[in-house]
């Protein structure tokens, strides 16, 4: 019996440290979360899902958005009972309408083949630079309006002199999460457009 009791013990001081240095470091609203463990990954270096330690048993569905203490990191793809595998926005198969902070500027993030992270289909002429925060639109239903995204580090052209990409440097590094937060889809906005 003492046995367990220690057991036990070390359990609820693992859980009180881990809920003690989890934490979200922007506003979430009223939606509720489940944490998971980062376990493993899956596919090349940079098209890598993330595998984690919840699934079906957690509450846990397929879409389901995830984040971390400093943003945005993706969706849930497939879904066991014990277990979840996360399509993260630095994958080239990830997109989600974006805006930067004014909510002046619109466009699609979506990572190339070398890993650059990029807010693209900007109108030329619109009003962003260097330094701007960028995040999720009012025009996604995978993640709320204004969960944190980036922040733009230079501006491109594209070739046919239409519009204009923004390099970012995303607030999560996907390649260093222990973590993630994967959000409940019933709490979710019903007025919001799939990305």
């Amino acid at each position: 019996m003492a046995v367990y009791r220690l057991d036990n013990l070390a359990l609820q001081n693992e859980l009180k440290l881990l809920l003690n240095s989890v934490q979200i470091g922007f506003e979430t609203g009223t939606q509720d979360f489940v944490v998971a463990e980062v376990i493993g990954y899956s596919g090349q270096f940079q098209q890598r899902n993330l595998i984690v330690n919840k699934g079906r048993r957690s509450g846990i569905g397929l879409d389901d958005p995830v984040i971390s203490s400093g943003g945005i990191v993706g969706k849930v793809i497939s879904v066991t009972d014990t277990y979840s595998v996360i399509l993260p926005f630095s994958n080239p198969d990830f997109q989600l309408p974006v805006m930067n902070r004014a909510a002046t500027v619109q466009g699609i993030l979506n990572a190339d083949i070398t890993g650059t992270i990029s807010m693209n289909l900007i109108k030329l002429g619109s009003e962003i630079s260097a330094g701007d925060t960028i995040v999720s639109s009012n025009l996604s239903r995978l993640f709320p309006k204004g969960y944190p995204v980036g922040k733009v580090s230079r501006l491109r052209e594209s070739q046919d002199n239409l519009f204009i990409s923004a390099e970012l440097v995303p607030f999560t590094l996907v390649e260093n999460l222990e973590h993630v937060f994967i959000l409940k889809k019933s709490q979710r906005r019903n007025n919001e457009i799939d990305d």
